[in-house]
């Protein structure tokens, strides 16, 4: 749904309500026009048996899917979280750090933060991310290449790694869960079962049409915005509900604020 994703949440749920109770609709008219609503009431106990079937086989399949999505995107949040603060916490080791050491991996830990708030999060959400790891490369280099003068430092060299270690990790899966979407098949199964399930509810013949179309087109609108919150959530980084770049905002702000820790706010 990417051409949805520069609107808001809530106009986006109006529009897909709009257009799948419109298309229904539109179904359920070319099919009375061609079946007279008598006919179809003689298939009553059959179909209804068959879309009691058909209804909760897609009920559960779409709450199968849904549940999936919604843990992706919280993993999402939770490893981006992560990610900053592992930063934060590099952040604050490196004051134990003389100069130029100390300078060094602090100015490398604000350029990284400022990349990712500056230009990684919009680019993720145009699309367009490339994964650049120079910032993160560049803190690296400066660990590896540092030479520790006595036990402290060489156990803050160590913590350091750890850390770097944890947000090299968090970086990778922030990579990975924006750049892997849900398999196709499940797509596939999606949208496929939609129309039958749609199409199913058009076998039943009541004799005031305006009704059986306010009910069909409404099941409709509820089936077509299941399907917007698992696209929304199943791509955390972009559209309408996306993971917030706050925490490394909170981070970029608290390294560059006088005495600040860097740590992002909870």
């Amino acid at each position: 749904m990417g051409l949805l994703d520069s609107f808001p949440a809530g106009v986006q749920a109006i529009i897909v309500m709009v257009v799948f109770a419109s298309v229904t609709i539109a179904g359920l008219f070319i099919v009375r026009s061609i079946i007279p609503w008598e006919q179809l009431r003689e298939n009553h106990e059959v179909a209804g048996w068959t879309f009691g079937v058909v209804g909760a086989f897609y009920g559960v399949v779409l709450a199968f899917v849904i549940v999936a999505a919604w843990q992706r995107y919280e993993t999402a949040t939770e490893k981006a979280q992560s990610e900053a603060l592992a930063l934060a916490d590099l952040y604050n080791i490196s004051k134990g750090f003389s100069d130029p050491m100390r300078g060094k991996m602090q100015d490398a830990i604000r350029e990284y933060a400022t990349v990712v708030v500056n230009n990684e999060w919009q680019a993720m959400a145009d699309n367009s991310y490339g994964n650049d790891s120079t910032a993160a490369n560049r803190l690296w280099e400066s660990l590896v290449k540092y030479r520790p003068t006595d036990q402290q430092e060489q156990l803050l060299i160590d913590k350091s790694m750890d850390q770097m270690a944890q947000l090299n990790d968090a970086r990778r899966l922030r990579y990975v869960y924006y750049s892997e979407d849900l398999p196709s098949v499940v797509w596939i199964v999606i949208y496929v079962g939609c129309v039958i399930t749609i199409g199913f509810s058009y076998f039943f013949g009541s004799k005031h049409y305006h009704a059986q179309a306010l009910m069909c087109g409404t099941f409709a609108a509820l089936i077509g915005l299941t399907i917007l919150a698992i696209s929304e959530l199943s791509t955390p980084y972009s559209g309408a509900v996306h993971v917030s770049s706050e925490a490394f905002e909170s981070v970029l702000t608290g390294m560059t604020t006088k005495g600040g820790s860097g740590a992002p706010s909870r």
